[in-house]
């Protein structure tokens, strides 16, 4: 988890690179003018721009983050003018868009497996914030080119949207939506998630192998009976990493590692007030692997739509 907030922050680092190093280049060649400040602005702005969301990979987006940087700062080395770097960095974007939402599609099994509203939210909006960025490059190009006073509230503009940007990918908020709306769509999804059905996921992809090896373990050994158990014990049992397995879980079950352990110990707890209705729910919290009684309750509540007491009460008008 260390090393993924370490990617995360290096990222957000990165893509604020161009501002300075292009501004002092530019300053050591030539002098800084205006449309070059605006030109360097907008760069460092094309990268926050291809910060992974939250239900993405961070490969695509490093890639795409290289791939600009690099082919950006050889522009700037040849001298080319804003005409041609910013429809470069334009394609990008529009590249990158069209590679996460074909990558959505890749696993149908698993698309619906998970509930697609927030991501889809994610996407939509995603798209939306590139819009004002390929606008305003699209002024350094033209209106300012040839009307050199207009420099100066682009260069605001550029400056306000950037500053934007970086709070975005910080917070990981949409910008568009209240938080109390972003925190409600959120927790519908874990809720909505919580009450489908784990079963095996019939793929040949690494992740569907890793999460069928997970699903075996989990059936056959029961680690989760122990209240220790954690989801290095099950990386080491899976013989893989603790983010390999978090991701398999969360693309094929829609739950991250405690929603899924808590699912199969709220399977046994059944099983076991099943088999003995009189039995205390302190010792069914204890015997299927909860550290406490409140925690079974919200659990079992979460998985059957009931409380246990309810459950038994129910069990018995069967009987």
């Amino acid at each position: 988890m260390k090393r993924k907030v370490a990617s995360h922050r290096l990222l957000r680092i990165g893509a604020l690179v161009p501002l300075p190093l292009f501004s002092v280049y530019d300053w050591l060649c030539s002098g800084l003018s205006l449309p070059m400040l605006c030109l360097n602005i907008w760069c460092s702005l094309l990268l926050l721009l291809q910060y992974p969301a939250p239900h993405e990979t961070l490969r695509p987006s490093v890639v795409a983050i290289i791939a600009s940087l690099l082919f950006t700062a050889g522009l700037r080395l040849v001298a080319a003018p804003p005409w041609i770097i910013v429809p470069y960095g334009c394609l990008i974007l529009t590249c990158l868009a069209f590679y996460r939402g074909a990558r959505r599609f890749d696993d149908m099994q698993s698309m619906f497996l998970i509930s697609t509203v927030w991501p889809g939210v994610l996407d939509y909006l995603g798209v939306l914030h590139m819009l004002p960025c390929i606008l305003l490059g699209f002024c350094i190009t033209v209106p300012l080119v040839e009307n050199p006073a207009f420099g100066w509230p682009l260069l605001v503009l550029l400056s306000a949207f950037l500053v934007l940007q970086y709070c975005r990918v910080y917070t990981r908020r949409t910008l568009f939506l209240s938080k109390r709306n972003e925190a409600l769509m959120k927790s519908g999804q874990r809720n909505t998630s919580c009450r489908l059905p784990v079963q095996y996921v019939d793929s040949d992809s690494g992740t569907a192998r890793l999460f069928n090896e997970v699903l075996r373990i989990l059936e056959v050994q029961k680690p989760y009976l122990q209240e220790s158990f954690s989801v290095d014990d099950l990386a080491r049992l899976t013989q893989s990493n603790r983010l390999y397995v978090s991701k398999a879980i969360n693309i094929h079950s829609g739950r991250n590692f405690s929603q899924l352990v808590n699912y199969y110990r709220v399977k046994h707890a059944v099983e076991l007030l099943r088999s003995n209705s009189k039995i205390r729910m302190s010792d069914v919290a204890l015997k299927s692997g909860f550290h406490s009684t409140v925690t079974f309750n919200m659990a079992f509540k979460l998985n059957e739509h009931t409380t246990p007491s309810e459950y038994v009460r129910n069990l018995k008008k069967i009987t």
